[in-house]
């Protein structure tokens, strides 16, 4: 990748972008989601921190936070920009942000999100094969890279 990735909050001026990610991903990528609609990003994300990765002026991903619990809800990735790294500087950015150790569910069938989770060391904590669909909640273990935990 050539072009600097930049992490910052999202503003208004951000949404449309935020909103095709978020529609074209789960249509994409997200067969258990019945008839995704671009206003689901505003329901979906509604009271949550979300930060931007850009690329130049254009959004390439962002991510969504729920202070209170230390959770990432959303993490979506312009499919162009894949693999490049900034779904890895969104959650780095979290760390540096969180004040306790991050969780997220994942879908169990999702396993390419599953294989991306566990290399960033995040780790199964529970396990839910009676929810719609079936989900694990993972737990980040990169303490160390965390400001506001204290460290022993």
């Amino acid at each position: 990748m050539s072009d600097l990735v930049r992490i910052r909050p999202a503003v208004i001026g951000d949404y449309t972008a935020l909103e095709t990610i978020y529609l074209l991903d789960r249509q994409q990528e997200f067969p258990w989601v019945a008839n995704p609609q671009l206003a689901d990003f505003e329901r979906d994300s509604h009271h949550e921190m979300i930060i931007v990765a850009t690329i130049g002026d254009r959004v390439v991903g962002f991510l969504s936070f729920y202070r209170l619990a230390n959770f990432i809800h959303l993490l979506f990735i312009d499919p162009d920009y894949r693999h490049q790294g900034v779904a890895s500087q969104l959650i780095d950015y979290m760390r540096s942000q969180a004040t306790g150790p991050m969780q997220l569910k994942v879908v169990t069938a999702n396993q390419p999100a599953r294989d991306f989770y566990a290399r960033l060391q995040f780790r199964e904590v529970k396990r839910d094969n009676l929810a719609t669909p079936p989900n694990i909640t993972l737990e980040d273990t990169q303490l160390n890279r965390y400001p506001f935990i204290p460290h022993n």
